[in-house]
């Protein structure tokens, strides 16, 4: 398959994965997680098991990885952030950030299970889909199995619910949470913020190439050491985040991650401008930048299923952070897509770099303005 073919797929699964988080988010806020979660493991599982047997039809592979794969995720990927903010109502960012580092994880530990498969067999890339597709299916069902929610009211021993000016933000419905300007806010924000993390997942390869056209030197020859890395960086920055917001709020936490974003953006759009030349240079440079990169947009995961449970509260948090969500979904196909059409543009990372560092600027200033609701 062609790199841009890929890509597609890639955006495609992200795309179905934030539209589905908001169907999945209303069912799992009435029918509760350990049954959503359980439908999306094995969705998820038959995804893998369906591509196994597509890996040379490309409308089958957007069919099975990116339609049916994304609806697996979007299922499952809500009902645990949304039980363990209602159990951890002191602690969300924290709690947030360690159940999406699992996630991150995993992509990175399944990643290297996937590369041993293909490489152990003449007919990898199936065995690959169809074993993991088999181990999803089993962990993820099985998992399910230990979620539920909290009884209602349940808060833990000591713990004082904070006020925004002595006036409680309430429960908000969807349909109320939709049309304040919070919501907006925070939708777009995680669509500029994500954008840029996106981008560097998905073009680590066609990076490191724009680097050295030659594809001689190390930095090309070790892309997936650098895939790996941000594999580390991003779920650190999940925990890391997640943690620094229960200190110091979420809105002050985002203000920093964007601010520091911005400026690793900017830098690698100056790194990319002087192209240095020395394999190791050039090695070190995209991998350091690469995992400020990651370690910034893992915090998005953290923070915004936190601050969607604090601005609109946990009843209905399910479909709030999933509506929240849809601006990753848009991050999706702008951060994974474009970037690689670009990729053989003279100076075309140098420009996507600008972009996104203007984008991560933006969101910084959208933290500084935003204010907590209130619900009369």
């Amino acid at each position: 398959m062609k790199s841009f073919q890929i890509l597609g797929i890639f955006s495609a699964a992200i795309a179905v994965f934030a539209v589905t988080m908001i169907v999945a988010g209303r069912l799992q806020d009435k029918k509760g997680p350990r049954t959503i979660a359980t439908v999306g493991g094995l969705v998820y599982g038959a995804s893998y098991v369906v591509a196994a047997f597509s890996t040379e039809d490309i409308a089958m592979m957007y069919l099975s990885y990116g339609v049916i794969g994304g609806i697996g995720l979007g299922l499952g990927y809500v009902c645990p952030l949304a039980a363990v903010v209602k159990w951890f109502p002191d602690k969300r960012g924290l709690v947030a950030g360690i159940a999406v580092a699992g996630f991150g994880a995993g992509a990175f530990v399944f990643t290297q299970a996937g590369k041993w498969i293909i490489e152990a067999s003449s007919d990898g890339l199936s065995n690959a889909f169809l074993y993991l597709g088999l181990i999803f299916l089993l962990m993820v069902v099985g998992g399910a199995q230990l979620l539920r929610n909290p009884p209602e009211g349940w808060l833990p021993k000591g713990y004082v619910p904070k006020t925004n000016g002595g006036k409680a933000n309430g429960e908000f419905e969807w349909r109320d949470m939709i049309r304040t300007k919070q919501f907006v806010m925070l939708s777009s924000m995680f669509l500029l913020s994500a954008t840029a993390g996106l981008m560097m997942i998905a073009n680590v390869k066609n990076l490191a190439q724009y680097l050295d056209s030659t594809g001689t030197l190390l930095v090309v020859a070790q892309f997936q050491t650098i895939a790996g890395v941000i594999a580390v960086f991003n779920g650190a920055g999940r925990i890391c985040w997640g943690k620094v917001s229960d200190i110091l709020g979420r809105a002050n936490t985002m203000k920093i991650m964007f601010l520091l974003q911005t400026f690793i953006l900017f830098a690698a759009a100056g790194f990319f401008i002087v192209r240095p030349s020395g394999e190791m240079v050039q090695f070190a440079g995209l991998t350091a930048l690469a995992s400020g990169v990651g370690f910034t947009f893992g915090g998005n995961f953290a923070l915004f299923p936190s601050t969607t449970a604090e601005y609109f509260g946990t009843k209905n948090v399910g479909i709030n952070y999933g509506l929240v969500f849809t601006g990753y979904g848009a991050a999706g196909v702008v951060g994974g897509l474009i970037p690689g059409i670009m990729a053989s543009a003279e100076n075309g990372f140098v420009w996507v770099f600008v972009a996104t560092g203007v984008a991560s600027l933006v969101a910084f200033f959208m933290a500084v303005l935003i204010r907590s609701p209130t619900k009369d």
